[in-house]
């Protein structure tokens, strides 16, 4: 009786590590930047603002999911990755053109999630569209 409870104990507590292990492998998100292109508009319309974003992974292999959400309430499709091999760094693009003239704040955040471990980053860009 003694020997199958200590047995149990043992494989519950390689259970609960091996689980810890496997979380921490999942996660591994370094940061996440965001950076708008241009910063700043003051022009002829329409205006096309691109938002570049660089997600840097610490680990692999590993999966994550990102989306990129905007000021105007748009979200777009949540994308996976399969981080495999030597992959450090991923870079995706958001490109939001504004068509009416005006003046206006904009800002792009993208949403990375791997694991438990969520990060975001955000950028913002004034508009004047004549």
């Amino acid at each position: 009786m003694f020997k199958a409870c200590v047995l149990s104990l043992c494989l519950v507590a390689v259970l609960v590590l091996s689980c810890l292990a496997s979380t921490a492998a999942a996660q591994g998100i370094g940061g996440v930047r965001v950076k708008a292109h241009p910063e700043t508009y003051n022009g002829p319309c329409p205006a096309r603002i691109r938002f570049t974003g660089v997600i840097q992974v610490q680990h692999h292999p590993m999966t994550l999911n990102y989306h990129w959400e905007r000021s105007d309430g748009l979200k777009g499709p949540v994308k996976v990755f399969h981080v495999t091999g030597n992959t450090r760094t991923i870079t995706t693009v958001e490109l939001w053109q504004l068509n009416k003239p005006g003046h206006e704040q904009i800002s792009a955040t993208l949403h990375v999630n791997s694991g438990n471990e969520h990060l975001s980053s955000s950028a913002t860009v004034r508009v004047t569209c004549r």
